[in-house]
């Protein structure tokens, strides 16, 4: 089809160049569409007592911030620099749900998302009810037969409660007032594949965070369910086993390379040289994750 020919100023000539610069954008925003969404970096002080302190737990008692040393370590790191030191990281991560699912649920709901029943509940269950094919097999099997009107209702209904729950938490699950919305999207869409939900291991969703961010997670994720924000070091607890040191005792008495050793490879209790501390080896963290907590922990100081 031949174009007619428009005189620059007319009419024509300004639907033509209207109707290009049209294409062009929605050219564009596909193009950046592509590129995984920024997260606001929007971060703020890890306070207080340790989870397990909340809910009136010794470290002994529990087997919460532990499961996570039944993972396999990354295959790769999604950010650039490396555990020499904090000023290595200049770049940004990118993280998928699945990294999320490590550096927030993994220490306690373990690699497939079953925890470690009754103590910590399994994610599966509450994530099968959101799927309409798994809620009508479940009914099924009860000999009850749902509408659609109906089978939405209930979806919609069990995917708000998980929602709520991660925000919120529950009896015994600390709140993640730190997750943002893409966030919760993208952990929700993975522990959806987790729980075999048909299609979402392909329509898996990637962020883009600040290495304070990425932190933020880690700190708040996984170190605070034993670690209180302040209070005792690693040298005034030698006497006392049990004991965990404090987040803000890590700067003053740790350089980066020792936590990053201790967090993937584990290293003697002190006073005990030879042995293992308490301490889970969680070596499904990279070097570089464990490089932006200790980041997060300089620039945001652990307060009470």
């Amino acid at each position: 089809m031949k174009i007619p020919a428009a005189e620059p100023g007319s009419s024509a000539w300004r639907l033509l160049a209207g109707t290009l610069l049209s294409c062009l954008a929605v050219a564009a925003a596909g193009a950046a569409s592509k590129k995984p969404p920024a997260v606001p970096d929007v971060v703020s002080a890890v306070e207080g007592l340790s989870w397990l302190k909340r809910l009136g737990l010794t470290h002994q008692m529990s087997s919460m911030g532990k499961m996570g040393a039944m993972g396999e370590r990354p295959s790769s790191a999604a950010t650039p620099g490396g555990p020499s030191g904090a000023q290595s990281l200049q770049g940004s991560f990118t993280l998928s749900g699945a990294d999320l699912y490590r550096l927030d649920c993994q220490a306690c709901h373990n690699t497939g998302g079953g925890g470690l029943p009754p103590e910590i509940r399994s994610l599966i269950d509450p994530l099968r009810a959101t799927s309409p094919v798994a809620l009508r097999q479940q009914m099924a099997k009860r000999g009850v037969t749902l509408d659609d009107a109906t089978v939405r209702q209930m979806t919609s209904q069990a995917e708000a409660a998980v929602r709520e729950r991660l925000l919120k938490g529950g009896e015994r699950m600390p709140p993640f007032r730190h997750l943002q919305g893409v966030e919760v999207d993208a952990l929700l869409v993975y522990l959806k594949s987790l729980a075999g939900i048909a299609g979402a291991k392909e329509h898996q969703i990637q962020v883009t965070e600040s290495p304070l961010r990425v932190g933020e997670h880690l700190v708040k994720g996984t170190c605070f369910i034993c670690h209180d924000a302040t209070g005792p070091g690693r040298d005034a607890i030698e006497g006392s086993p049990g004991l965990v040191p404090s987040l803000a005792s890590l700067l003053e008495q740790d350089p980066l390379a020792v936590v990053v050793r201790k967090a993937r490879d584990g290293a003697p209790a002190p006073g005990m040289q030879g042995k293992r501390g308490e301490m889970p080896v969680l070596s499904y963290l990279t070097a570089e994750e464990i490089t932006a907590a200790y980041m997060y922990l300089a620039a945001y100081p652990p307060s009470r």
